[in-house]
């Protein structure tokens, strides 16, 4: 498995209404992805960033993901070029299936 940790300073404040409705504007296509195996939404109200880590099934299909395009499209839609960071995942402890 791989790890794409992204994270984002808005221009503009949010409020955590405002993100979380966002969020759900777009969680219809992260749950048909094919390769995603998971995605966390979050957002810190004081700071106004946003963080997302995606958990993909390779490295090929997480870095793949992250083109230009959509690196593009998020920029356009939130006003700032997102930092992605990724990152081997060695171990993932899923306490609510109970397992590892």
């Amino acid at each position: 498995m791989y790890t794409a940790l992204v994270t984002y300073t808005l221009p503009n404040p949010r409020s955590r209404a405002a993100m979380l409705e966002r969020f759900k504007q777009s969680e219809a296509r992260f749950q048909s992805l094919p390769n995603l195996i998971r995605k966390d939404f979050c957002y810190d109200e004081a700071s106004h960033t946003g963080h997302s880590v995606y958990l993909w099934d390779s490295e090929a299909a997480a870095r793949g993901f992250f083109s230009e395009g959509f690196l593009t499209g998020f920029e356009k839609s939130f006003g700032c070029r997102p930092n992605v960071v990724f990152v081997d995942t060695l171990l993932v402890v899923d306490n609510q299936r109970g397992n590892t």
